[in-house]
Formats: structure tokens, C-alpha cells, sequence
């Protein structure tokens, strides 16, 4: 694959993530009942659903496997590039066509919230779980024993519950800081420290997982002899 079409792979991939996070403000907006945050939560996940249907390059959705060296480091730097390209291109965008809207004055609160509230190992926790639920989000979709409609549930089962929960997920807040115009150097660490700890929980669990198949083949190994 040419370094074009992975660029251009990754630029939708942030613009996906982005349209997740337009729907998700979108139906938040209509209601401040649970209900509305509980069904914006799951709306969300049409952002990684867009990633898996048509394969684009997500950052967060594939840095699980640097462990297993599947990409470069030249290739997960041209995803995150593509990723915040992406993600920023769409969030100018919203801001300039719906800055007086009610998505806008959500989107601006809570980001403003974010930024207040920030503390190093509170967001790094949150990352961190973020990037295990993606990365089992992932590996969901990937089993193709299951019918294409089970794994589509599961995926917006996984990342609904972390959108729920109100984890972190870096891409998703470049896309929400742009679109409040909130971008400063605590901006900047805030995105720096929740794409490390992504990245960290992606990475654990697939190592987790990989331990767990190992001990699972050795054992298999010793039970023929």
C-alpha cells in the first residue's frame, strides 16, 4: 500500500471518529434526560464502525499490535498525523457552521470542564481503559465466526460503554477541542498524556492476550507428550 492511500486511510479515519462525536453532541442536544446521554453514548460508535467497515487507519484501533511489530513506527506516526488532521479539519469545520448552536454550548462546557479538571493520572487511568475498550472493540469485530450484525452489536456495545463512562479517547478530543476552539498548551499535554495512555491500555490487554495463548499452546504441548 502506497503512502498516499495510508494517509489518506488515516485522514478518515479522524474525520470518522469526528462524525461519532457530531452525533453523539447531536442527540445529547435534544434532551438532558439519562436517556438522551445513554443513546448519544452508543450513537457514537457509528465513528469506529465507519473504521472497521471500510478499514480505515485508526491510531487507537491499531496500536495494540506494536507489540507484535505489524506496524512501523513510520506508519503509527502517519496514523496519528492523519488521525488529528482529520479530526481537527472536521472540528473547524463544526465550528464555524454551528458555534450558535445548542452542540456547540455542550461541546464548549464540556471541554472546559476537561481542561479544569485535568490531572495526569486521572486522564491516564481513563485513557488507559479507553484503549482496552477500543482494542476489544477491534478484536470483536475481527471474529468472523459471528454473524457481520453480532459483531456490529458488539462494537457498539464496547464503545458505547466507554463513551458512557466518559473515558478518554484521544482522536475523539482533538475533534471535541477544535470544535470548541479550545486548543492551548494544556490542550496540547492533555492530548499528549491521553494518546500515551491509549496506547498503554491497548497495548496491555493485547499483551494480556497474547500471554494467555501462549500459556494455552504450551500447556496443549504438554498434554500430547
Amino acid at each position: 500500500m502506497s503512502g498516499y492511500k495510508k494517509s489518506i486511510l488515516s485522514i478518515l479515519a479522524g474525520m470518522a471518529i469526528a462524525l461519532g462525536g457530531i452525533v453523539f453532541l447531536g442527540i445529547k442536544s435534544v434532551g438532558t434526560q439519562v436517556y438522551w446521554n445513554v443513546i448519544a453514548s452508543y450513537a457514537f460508535s457509528i465513528g469506529l464502525i465507519l473504521v472497521l467497515v471500510f478499514g480505515l487507519w485508526l491510531f487507537t484501533g491499531k496500536i495494540a499490535y506494536a507489540i507484535e511489530r505489524k506496524f512501523s513506527v513510520w506508519e503509527y506516526l502517519l496514523m496519528f498525523v492523519g488521525n488529528l488532521f482529520g479530526a481537527l479539519a472536521v472540528g473547524y469545520l463544526a465550528f464555524g457552521i454551528l458555534r450558535n448552536t445548542t452542540l456547540f454550548s455542550i461541546n464548549e462546557t464540556t471541554v472546559q470542564s476537561k481542561l479544569e479538571n485535568f490531572r495526569f493520572w486521572d486522564l491516564f487511568f481513563s485513557g488507559m481503559f479507553c484503549g482496552m475498550f477500543v482494542y476489544a472493540a477491534v478484536e470483536s469485530y475481527k471474529i468472523k465466526k459471528l454473524v457481520l450484525g453480532i459483531r456490529i452489536l458488539l462494537v457498539i456495545g464496547l464503545i458505547g460503554t466507554f463513551v458512557y463512562l466518559k473515558l478518554n479517547h484521544c482522536i475523539a478530543n482533538i475533534f471535541y477541542f477544535a470544535f470548541a476552539n479550545a486548543w492551548n498548551g494544556k490542550a496540547v499535554l492533555f492530548i499528549f498524556v491521553n494518546t500515551l495512555a491509549n496506547s498503554v491500555g491497548a497495548i496491555l490487554l493485547n499483551g494480556l492476550k497474547l500471554l494467555v495463548l501462549l500459556m494455552i499452546r504450551k500447556n496443549a504441548k504438554k498434554s500430547v507428550k
